[in-house]
């Protein structure tokens, strides 16, 4: 049975942009440092095509479940990388 992947983009700070999603149950994982909100956005559909083809549609995350704004993380990587969120 597919999983369901849902994804949110928050908007950091330092005017970069994020991409948060989650492959249920409990994977976590982050597409930091966006330069342009339409950056994630087209990363976001590269997702969808990829997870579509492997039978697990991507939904946006519910808003009201998430902050509209994330502060940087101490440990935060460089900018456009992809990590595992812990």
């Amino acid at each position: 049975m597919p999983r369901r992947v849902f994804y949110r983009i928050s908007d950091r700070p330092d005017g970069l942009f994020d991409a948060i999603t989650t492959i249920e149950p409990d994977t976590v994982i982050r597409r930091d440092g966006f330069g342009s909100l339409a950056e994630a956005e087209e990363w976001v559909e590269g997702l969808r095509v990829l997870m579509a083809a492997l039978g697990a549609p991507v939904a946006q995350a519910d808003a009201a479940a998430s902050p509209d704004v994330e502060t940087a993380q101490e440990d935060a990587t460089r900018a456009g990388t992809l990590r595992t969120a812990r």
